[in-house]
């Protein structure tokens, strides 16, 4: 998707622009202009001007947005030789609805027209005699995100496959005369190739013929063998002409590689000389550069097109870079990269374009990957004051933020994992079986750390109903998106607490989808053999049922979470809700306390002793359950009529056991506790109990002492029960 303030100040320059025109007109009352569908009156010089001022300084004020991540993992570094793109749409108030653009034959005169605007008639583009079937996202009718083509294929029925970021680049080499966006680029790549080699051809043919009109991409590509990275940008307001409509390059990774892109130009030097196996070019990527003073040939610095026209900067190192970095490191630990380039440290190398994994990757792993929060590292977002008091890792826009009376300007981490993801996938392309088989879209909606991937083969003929209807503007629960951005939303209140009942669902659900990926493939294979349509029909069964069972079972997770965690209560297995509610996490209390530590503090007790009832009386029933289970084989309602009845004999023989003087507290916080004077006195006691008969929880006291497996706080109630004890006697005597 696009990065929000970029898109943002196209449409405000297309509105500022017919404005500053129209200064030099006589007539304002009635001189009208459009800017995309929204039409403006000029009333006065006075308000044009200050409409210019207020644009020109939101323009400057909205921060972007960065969106989409994506990776490329190639044949030799899969375990089942699939060739495989990842994507996350992340875009605000981004609704996707599952669509099939299904195989067409068309008249020799078809076109696809892109409707005129301020800056071009009426654009007809040809179409050609047949397209590819292909299952991509659909934009919510009514909604921007596509402009005249609401529309982005992810997967054709020949297992090509296609995704991309936006990195954005020069803004001024946007040219709105073009005709052809990133959503149609793919989708009609999907539509009209069988190869990422040929997408790439199809790509280049229609910015040749129709011009860029988008800001700078990098589309990932994957067939059955290959996958391919195309960046592209335009070269700026001009009239279209062949071979200088846009700039681009195309680059392969290498087979037994993984590559990345997130936001940021990922394609580095290129080779002096085209490779069509490996890296090609358009004819003007560097004269054009030289042109727009992008690049000094004299400067003795190699000519790299992400250097060159990525437009990069420490802000978009550290939202970008840092997602490139992650999977990096997580898929090839043993490589240890640096974080120094992603933190914006001085004179720090990019990161490779691809590297090798330390093992081949299944389907699942790469999953994980796309689940990132940076656990484990310096940037772990479920870690610190950032996260709450529940450890929850998102981040609220801004990314980038300041406060007052401080000079400097902070950025939140930017995690794969995020909010506003509309949905995400996973691709399988696989040579080794048909392609209505080979092909699979694994496909989840909202935040993919929390969602659920379902597989869609490719050739199949129809789509899950709960995933085709909804609206941004409307909750419904008929549509499985809003009920999963439901649930991640109420996650994100207590995090750490809910989150793993979701997790807990999704391995159940994901692990029997990979469980019976073989089988139901084998039975498609046997199918096909005799009757095509039979299996394409078996494929469509079977993708719309686990599709529904998931959209049906997140509906049911939704309602056992809502009735578990209430009202920061956890309920119990057995239906009851505990007296107190889920404990803020240690550590958080601490940051609580450092920042008010006098708020929340009691007073002390105003007499020498605390009574601390409870506590003591959990430690008693520790000592005698963990010691009774060892000896004795009475059934569990005697077991607890027995402690019940020898705590109440304890209470009645010497009230005083459940009595703790605050300096005894005090010794065990503060880990001053004497426990070799304690055992000493423990040792006094048994030997004067001597050979005398005992009952059986003097014995399990003692019994627990000679273990050694007690701790301070079951050391002195030890002491005190077995004083206690003699006491007793002595008065029986």
């Amino acid at each position: 998707m696009k990065i929000t303030s970029i898109k943002l100040n196209q449409k405000l320059n297309r509105i500022s622009q017919p404005l500053i025109r129209s200064i030099n007109t006589n007539n304002f009352a009635q001189q009208k202009f459009y800017a995309g569908s929204f039409k403006y009156k000029i009333i006065s010089q006075t308000i044009c001007l200050s409409l210019i001022f207020f644009i020109i300084n939101l323009s400057n004020f909205i921060l972007p947005v960065f969106s989409c991540t994506n990776i490329l993992v190639s044949k030799g570094a899969s375990i089942d030789e699939s060739v495989s793109i990842t994507y996350t749409a992340d875009s605000a108030g981004f609704f996707p609805q599952l669509g099939i653009f299904p195989a067409t034959n068309h008249k020799p005169d078809s076109v696809i027209t892109v409707p005129e605007n301020e800056y071009h008639p009426e654009i007809k583009i040809k179409q050609v005699p047949h397209t590819y079937q292909v299952i991509g996202a659909i934009w919510e009718p009514g909604e921007s995100h596509g402009d005249h083509f609401p529309r982005q294929g992810c997967i054709n029925e020949f297992q090509l496959a296609a995704a991309e970021t936006t990195f954005g680049g020069h803004d001024y080499l946007v040219n709105p005369k073009a005709a052809v966006n990133y959503p149609m680029l793919i989708t009609l790549a999907l539509q009209r190739a069988k190869t990422a080699r040929e997408a790439i051809n199809i790509m280049v043919e229609l910015v040749d013929n129709y011009g860029y009109s988008d800001v700078g991409e990098s589309i990932s590509i994957a067939d059955k063998n290959e996958a391919w990275v195309f960046e592209i940008v335009g070269t700026g307001t001009r009239e279209l002409s062949k071979g200088h409509n846009a700039v681009w390059v195309a680059k392969r990774v290498p087979d037994g590689e993984i590559s990345v892109h997130a936001n940021q130009a990922r394609i580095g030097e290129i080779p002096d000389k085209k490779d069509f196996n490996n890296c090609f070019y358009s004819d003007n990527i560097k004269n054009f550069a030289i042109e727009q003073k992008l690049y000094d040939p004299n400067s003795g610095k190699p000519f790299r097109f992400d250097d060159v026209y990525g437009n990069i900067d420490i802000k978009s190192k550290r939202v970008c870079e840092s997602r490139v970095w992650s999977i990096f490191n997580r898929a090839a630990p043993s490589q240890k990269f640096s974080p120094d380039y992603h933190r914006g440290k001085e004179n720090t190398a990019p990161y490779p374009w691809s590297i090798k994994p330390d093992k081949k990757l299944s389907t699942a792993d790469i999953m994980a990957l796309m689940r990132d929060n940076y656990e484990g590292t310096d940037f772990d977002m479920t870690k610190g004051i950032d996260a709450g008091n529940y450890g929850t890792p998102r981040r609220w826009r801004p990314l980038y933020w300041k406060v007052a009376n401080d000079p400097n300007e902070y950025s939140w981490e930017r995690p794969i994992s995020t909010q506003q993801t509309g949905f995400s996938i996973v691709t399988q392309s696989r040579a080794n079986l048909p392609d209505p088989i080979g092909g699979v879209l694994w496909y989840g909606v909202d935040d993919s750390f929390l969602t659920c991937y379902f597989p869609l083969y490719c050739g199949i003929s129809d789509l899950p109903k709960s995933f085709t209807i909804g609206s941004i503007r409307e909750f419904s629960w008929d549509s499985t998106w809003w009920v999963t951005n439901l649930l991640s939303n109420y996650a994100n209140l207590k995090y750490s607490v809910i989150a793993p009942d979701i997790i807990a669902v999704q391995k159940e659900l994901e692990s029997k989808f990979f469980a019976l990926q073989k089988p139901v493939e084998q039975t498609a294979i046997e199918i096909l053999k005799t009757n095509p349509e039979l299996a394409k029909q078996y494929l469509t069964d079977y993708s719309i049922t686990q599709a529904e069972i998931t959209a049906a079972r997140w509906k049911k997770l939704a309602v056992d979470i809502f009735t578990k965690h209430n009202d920061g209560y956890v309920r119990t297995k057995e239906g009851k809700y505990p007296n107190e509610a889920a404990a803020y996490p240690e550590e958080w209390l601490k940051r609580v306390l450092k920042e008010k530590p006098d708020n929340f503090k009691l007073p002390p007790e105003k007499t020498t002793a605390n009574i601390n009832r409870d506590f003591f009386e959990k430690t008693i029933r520790k000592i005698i359950e963990t010691e009774f289970d060892k000896t004795q084989t009475t059934p569990k309602i005697e077991k607890a009529k027995f402690i019940n009845k020898t705590i109440a004999e304890l209470k009645s023989a010497n009230f005083e056991i459940f009595f703790a003087e605050r300096k005894l507290l005090e010794s065990f916080e503060n880990k001053t506790y004497n426990q070799d004077k304690t055992k000493i006195e423990i040792e006094k006691s048994i030997s004067q109990i001597g050979n005398r008969t005992i009952p059986i929880f003097v014995n399990l006291v003692i019994s627990r002492f000679k273990s050694e497996k007690y701790d301070v706080q079951e050391l002195e109630i030890i002491k005190r029960i077995l004083e206690t004890f003699i006491e007793t006697e002595k008065k029986k005597t």
